[in-house]
């Protein structure tokens, strides 16, 4: 097989890896109809096995090393052994949880690995980046079908044994293609050199978390808020959710688009009030069509935040190896803003009243960016003034 036809295979698998990855990302919180009733499970309890995946998640950024596709295969491996004893359906409770936060552990080693392969094999990483977390999408919104289909014939948590061997056989392929994917063309990523703005990188990281946080709790809470409603069936939640990814997908791919129109500020501030409005409008509407069309508004304002935020980091930092702990401190937000939906749905006795949680991140986020705006504003006021010419005396 000729070498270019061997690497546009490898790259159609990487992108297939990274689809498999954003469905397992996502296939807990379209189970959770099914396994309330399984486990009898609280949405307190639900919101820990949401912060336990994603705790660790960000854990596993943390161990991606200078090998990409070794870190790679052994974030795949670690998801694979929690899959194959999340699929037995022997385990509940915390011990469910410890194993949640195993396969979180080698989801986020993984996703971290594929996301930095792509920022450092490819001549144009923006396009790659932005075409792989595409793909990402595409396998977060098959999760919510897929899910619906196999809890009306099986055990809702034995799918996780066919996500064993799906990853596996990923895994294996992945390996046999190692080299004519990487070839000889790796960039090192650049040591950081000279000031660095930590004020401004801990604002976008701070943005990052909470967008992450909203992402999950509004995807991962979406199923189970709209098959609580009393009109509404198990087939519209499925539906509504799927629509969501859809959307964040397409908003995704016409990003690039609004943005030869737009500056990056101006889209991300609008990206975030529109959500926060469309996210209100999710809990205050009752009808499935009018839920729809907010989660879809909801989805097309959401896509643009994260890979504006992560490509202001990178700028930031000069693409030094340590944007690693954007993905660690991004993931944290996954665990952390769906479990406090879960806490307070469970001590208000209304899932509606945890879904508050979401659209207070997005108006955190609203303030925080335009707090960041002001402050870059006055640090490129500081060196016009430094840089510009002494005007002449006299």
């Amino acid at each position: 097989m000729p070498t270019t036809d061997r690497r546009l295979i490898s790259v159609v698998w990487l992108h297939v890896a990274f689809a498999a990855t954003g469905f397992g990302t996502t296939l807990l919180g379209c189970l959770l109809p099914a396994l309330h009733s399984v486990w009898n499970l609280t949405d307190s309890q639900a919101g820990f096995l949401f912060a336990c995946q994603f705790t660790g998640a960000s854990m596993g950024a943390l161990l991606v090393r200078e090998d990409l596709f070794r870190s790679l295969q052994r974030g795949y491996l670690v998801m694979v052994a929690g899959a194959v004893v999340l699929g037995l359906g022997t385990l509940h409770g915390y011990a469910a949880a410890v194993v949640f936060f195993f396969f979180g552990i080698g989801m986020g080693w993984a996703m971290t690995a594929i996301n930095m392969v792509g920022g450092t094999v490819f001549e144009c990483p923006g396009a790659a980046l932005s075409l792989l977390n595409a793909s990402w999408i595409v396998g977060a919104a098959l999760s919510p079908e897929i899910a619906a289909r196999w809890v009306r014939h099986w055990h809702p948590i034995q799918i996780y044994f066919v996500v064993a061997v799906a990853f596996a056989a990923i895994a294996l392929i992945l390996r046999h293609y190692r080299a004519s994917l990487l070839g000889n063309s790796i960039r090192r990523m650049r040591v950081s050199q000279g000031a660095t703005p930590w004020l401004l990188i801990a604002g976008f990281s701070l943005l990052a978390f909470l967008y992450v946080g909203v992402e999950v709790s509004v995807s991962g809470w979406m199923m189970t808020f709209v098959h609580r409603l009393p009109i509404v069936g198990g087939l519209w939640a499925a539906l509504i959710t799927s629509c969501f990814w859809l959307a964040l997908l397409c908003g995704r791919l016409i990003a690039h688009a609004v943005l030869l129109r737009v500056s990056e500020s101006r889209l991300l501030l609008a990206a975030m009030v529109v959500a926060c409005c469309s996210v209100i409008s999710i809990l205050l509407n009752h009808s499935p069509v009018a839920i729809l069309l907010s989660a879809v508004c909801a989805g097309l304002a959401l896509a643009p935040i994260f890979p504006l935020c992560a490509s202001r980091v990178l700028v930031l930092t000069h693409e030094s190896p340590q944007t690693k702990w954007l993905f660690c401190v991004a993931g944290m937000g996954g665990s952390v803003l769906p479990w406090l939906t879960g806490r307070l749905s469970t001590q208000t006795g209304s899932l509606r009243d945890g879904l508050l949680v979401p659209v207070a991140a997005l108006g955190i986020m609203i303030v925080c960016f335009l707090l960041i705006a002001r402050r870059a504003q006055a640090e490129a006021a500081v060196l016009t003034q430094q840089i510009a010419p002494s005007a002449p005396a006299g």
